[in-house]
């Protein structure tokens, strides 16, 4: 029997191929709640790793700020108290965002761009508040004359400690998001707030021991008081363009803006020209993240002179299945331009 035929009406066509979204959802429920189960398996994982270790460094830090009471120490501990409590956050959202409920039949993945946005807004704070309250001091000392000597203690021994395991984290981070071929919002999030860490607790180190072996009576010796501000101040120059990067990512997650990953929209184009229905024309293809949610918009024109709903939906189903060999959670839908 030939398969039934209808003109290229635009309504038409595009009210059986959404209603065919159900179908295709029963047919490929198995596969692709396996997927999504290991890519936020993978996600999960990288982020309990990541409170662990950020939790041990937290308790450390605690000491030393307590013995030295530097602001830079304080910055540092901060950071790494963050990042142990959106880690948590983080876990809880990776399980939460791709249930699916009547309500959000689609899952809730809007809230991961959410919280990276929420985290770089914070991380750029507390990045101002401490340089702030490390310049305040530094003004003390310069305009009054009044200060007090930096106390180092173990600060050099224990940075020393803080660089590797958060140097050693963010490697961590950025692999396993590789892994899901950078899919994740919050990994990335989280890489970006270890490596401002990672940056953060070098600064304090290196000027520890330039300090230590700084002897008194030179014309350096103002930084035996004001140090602590030209730590923090480097750490900020230098650690400001991380979360400012995160918060723009996110931010075009959020509103809905094109995915600008070059080598995933050339991936993405290759496999619409290779399932795009039959007789049309494939005039662009634009993807759109939400977390780890892809959504593919192809462009198509009718060239013939009736198009095949039935190709259209299996066209569809094939281009889903081949994407998602890449994309953790990936919907297509076809636009008549």
């Amino acid at each position: 029997m030939k398969p039934n035929k209808v003109k290229p009406n635009k309504k038409t066509l595009l009210q059986q191929i959404n209603a065919a979204k159900p179908v295709n959802a029963l047919t490929s429920k198995l596969t692709s709640r396996t997927r999504k189960r290991s890519h936020k398996a993978i996600e999960r994982r990288a982020l309990i790793v990541g409170i662990l270790m950020n939790t041990m460094q937290v308790l450390g830090g605690v000491v030393v700020v307590l013995m030295t009471g530097l602001q830079a120490m304080f910055l540092d501990t901060a950071f790494t108290f963050i990042s142990v409590v959106s880690g948590i956050v983080a876990v809880y959202l990776s399980s939460r965002s791709v249930r699916a409920t009547k309500r959000f039949p689609y899952g809730m993945f809007a809230l991961e761009p959410i919280y990276a946005i929420c985290k770089a807004i914070f991380t750029i704070s507390l990045l101002a508040f401490s340089l702030l309250e490390a310049g305040s001091a530094a003004f003390e000392y310069f305009v009054y004359g009044r200060g007090e000597r930096m106390s180092l203690g173990p600060v050099l021994v224990y940075e020393l400690v803080v660089v590797v395991l958060c140097f050693a984290l963010w490697a961590y981070y950025k692999a396993e998001n590789r892994e899901i071929n950078n899919a994740s919002s919050l990994l990335q999030a989280e890489a970006s707030s270890t490596l401002v860490d990672t940056l953060i607790s070098a600064g304090i180190g290196g000027i520890a021991l330039f300090l230590l072996v700084l002897p008194s009576g030179t014309p350096l010796d103002f930084l035996h008081y004001t140090g602590d501000f030209f730590i923090t101040l480097i750490i900020v120059l230098f650690a400001v363009k991380e979360p400012f990067e995160v918060l723009r990512d996110a931010f075009v997650e959020l509103v809905g803006g094109v995915h600008s990953d070059d080598s995933l929209n050339a991936y993405v184009m290759s496999q619409a020209l290779d399932h795009k229905p039959e007789e049309t024309d494939l005039e662009k293809v634009l993807v759109f993240k939400q977390g780890m949610k892809y959504r593919v918009d192809m462009y198509i024109a009718g060239t013939g002179e009736h198009i095949t709903v039935s190709n259209m939906v299996s066209c569809k189903r094939e281009l889903e299945k081949a994407l998602k060999k890449r994309l953790p959670v990936v919907d297509v839908n076809f636009v008549f331009d």
